[in-house]
């Protein structure tokens, strides 16, 4: 007998790119790979946030430079595939820029996050894999269940 895998529902997905290093400048990123950023900082940078109530918070200074970009705004989708897929396409016409960069030991990495009411991350097809391997990065991926992002909610101040 065939045991049944249970069924995975993701209600929401997002994926980012990301380029960093201790002295990294987000603005070669940019200038690299003609492609707008959703977040850059550079080290030394000021870290200030304003809460939900309007206040203003300053956190310690950003140890590292970082550049990056998501799918969050872009793709609407609660499959995790897709927004790497549309991640990976919008690196593919620079792939040469994006192999330049990590050579000249600029890390990078890929990230999808998924969320819904099971615990078990999606899996990713082997040719999205293959696609981001041929660009020289990895993606890592992250699961979180309804009752953990609600726990994590808690005891959160604005």
């Amino acid at each position: 007998t065939r045991l049944a895998m249970p069924h995975r529902i993701y209600t929401r997905a997002h994926a980012s790119i990301r380029f960093m290093g201790d002295t990294l400048d987000p603005l070669d990123v940019t200038l690299a790979l003609r492609l707008p950023p959703d977040h850059t900082h550079r080290r030394g940078e000021p870290r200030l946030k304003r809460t939900r109530a309007g206040h203003i918070k300053e956190y310690p200074a950003w140890t590292h430079g970082l550049w990056s970009m998501s799918s969050k705004r872009w793709v609407d989708s609660p499959v995790l595939d897709v927004h790497i897929k549309w991640l990976l396409d919008q690196l593919e016409p620079f792939a040469s820029a994006v192999t330049t960069l990590w050579q000249d030991a600029v890390p990078a990495d890929t990230f999808g996050s998924s969320s819904g009411p099971t615990p078990n991350p999606p899996t990713l097809p082997s040719e999205t894999e293959r696609s981001a391997s041929d660009l020289g990065l990895a993606v890592g991926t992250d699961q979180q269940d309804a009752a953990r992002r609600e726990a994590g909610r808690c005891g959160h101040e604005d």
